[in-house]
């Protein structure tokens, strides 16, 4: 019997939204989204635009164009800024949910950050890392939970429900990366301490948590490579479905745990990683002869 020959994987398309339904919100709502300009903010501004959700985006850039109502320009380490765009929520329609993606990534190797040579840099390098991944997600879950509490009833899926994105870097660790995965940690814990804090007045908190995401970011890098298509491919053997996620499967999952059809799930963070933080190593790909 011969071997069959592999097939190339290929990212799922997302269905588009259709007519209301279990997949489409038909009660008026807004959502707050950070670093809604670009990457997997903007992929998931746009699934929850086309799920019903009436998007109010923050980003750090002015983006002439999107799947929002309106994008503020704004500084996430500023917790004025997200109380901006919880006001600006509100006046479309009620605020039921929020999403905490503005993030940066930085190497910060431990054995280096001494250096006094390099104290200005390292400490610019982790200020960063820390305000924008941390205290940026500890002010818009603040502005979230204000927002939710002042409504005087709830719908189908209670008060709100915040998503905020983090990373496998949060349950794993890559070389180099220790200011990061301090943040992505701490994004996981203030998770779960809205969940416990807030789940009796009907708010929910989940973190989606992407492995290696396709972005426009990550394309011009590869364009840049000395071989994209070899660096593509080292790309997509990471995790055990062998390619990157899309842009547009965060997003699927984020509307999932704003919906009502998420009522009863809160505290959690779920990786949406291909598989690649459930494996133990790299394993051979099976012999299917």
């Amino acid at each position: 019997m011969s071997e069959p020959t592999p097939r190339e994987p290929t990212p799922r398309e997302p269905t588009p939204p259709g007519p209301v339904g279990p997949e489409r919100t038909a009660t008026p709502r807004s959502v707050v989204v950070t670093g809604a300009g670009r990457g997997i903010g903007r992929g998931i501004a746009t699934v929850l635009a086309g799920a019903g959700w009436t998007v109010v985006g923050v980003d750090r850039d002015p983006v002439d164009d999107g799947p929002w109502v309106e994008l503020l320009t704004g500084d996430t380490r500023d917790p004025e800024v997200h109380r901006r765009a919880a006001r600006a929520a509100a006046t479309h329609a009620p605020v039921r949910g929020w999403v905490n993606n503005a993030g940066v990534t930085r190497t910060t190797p431990l054995h280096r950050l001494a250096d006094p040579a390099a104290a200005e840099e390292v400490e610019r390098t982790i200020r960063d890392v820390v305000d924008v991944n941390g205290l940026g997600f500890l002010w818009g879950c603040a502005a979230a939970v204000e927002a939710f509490l002042a409504h005087d009833t709830e719908d189908a899926g209670g008060r709100g429900a915040i998503v905020s994105v983090g990373s496998i870097h949060g349950r794993a660790a890559w070389t180099d990366h220790a200011a990061y995965e301090f943040t992505k940690g701490g994004i996981d814990a203030l998770t779960r301490s809205i969940a416990v804090t807030y789940g009796a007045h009907r708010i929910r908190a989940n973190t989606v948590a992407p492995g290696r995401i396709r972005t426009e970011a990550v394309d011009a890098w590869l364009a840049d490579a000395d071989d994209p298509d070899a660096t593509r491919r080292a790309l997509d053997d990471g995790p055990p479905l062998g390619r990157m996620g899309t842009v547009a499967e965060i997003g699927e999952v984020v509307a999932f745990l704003l919906s009502e059809r998420a009522s009863y799930l809160t505290g959690q963070s779920v990786a949406v990683d291909g598989g690649w933080t459930a494996q133990f190593g790299t394993p051979p790909p099976p012999d299917l002869g």
